[in-house]
């Protein structure tokens, strides 16, 4: 069973771990979300989300993690790329940041609700890694960031995604995201980009 909780600073080496393989996994295919090493999500992003409760994980018990990794991981001794010492920890299937900072672009979109930005979460660097494709993890996470941005007194929850991203639509769209359009939005390591818009109204 998934648990999906927010991650704690002394968890960031294996948060990074989780980005780092993702990253390797995704490159060059149909889900490739053009992050790199270092950049985005870099090391320093990823730390100071940790330390303020900003990042979310989705956990599997080491034996069931081994279970369902079982076709794509080796079965040599020792550490695991992904899994890590076997039978030692939980292992992070998926994982997302949420904070209130919405990238350059943001602000022209005509969201459903007009707060104030410290009531709005906004999703980021939504993943799950390819072995566990499939498995609903990923909308057991988004749909987890949800009741937890409830309860912590946010209005709504945005996020942005590629046109092409078809299988992370499907996802936003089943969890009750509306689609706002496309829109131009810059990030410094994209520059200028065409996006789709999504809010999820709490």
């Amino acid at each position: 069973m998934l648990e999906v909780r927010a991650a704690r600073p002394d968890e960031f080496d294996a948060v990074l771990d989780f980005y780092t393989e993702m990253i390797d996994q995704m490159q060059g295919t149909d889900f490739d979300v053009q992050w790199k090493h270092g950049v985005h999500p870099s090391p320093e992003f990823l730390r100071s989300s940790l330390e303020v409760g900003q990042v979310v994980i989705g956990l599997l018990p080491p034996e069931t993690a081994c279970e369902e990794a079982a076709d794509t991981t080796s079965d040599a001794e020792g550490v695991d790329p992904v899994l890590g010492e076997r039978g030692a920890d939980s292992v992070i299937a998926c994982a997302l940041v949420v904070n209130h900072e919405g990238a350059s672009g943001y602000d022209a979109v005509p969201w459903a609700v007009n707060v104030p930005v410290e009531q709005v979460g906004v999703l980021h660097v939504v993943a799950t890694l390819p072995t566990y494709h499939g498995r609903g993890f990923a909308r057991q996470l988004v749909n987890a960031t949800a009741d937890l941005a409830r309860a912590r007194g946010l209005a709504a929850l945005r996020l942005d995604t590629f046109p092409h991203n078809v299988r992370g639509r499907g996802l936003y769209e089943s969890c009750g995201f509306e689609d706002k359009g496309e829109w131009t939005v810059h990030y410094p390591s994209l520059g200028d980009t065409q996006v789709n818009m999504y809010e999820l109204v709490l």
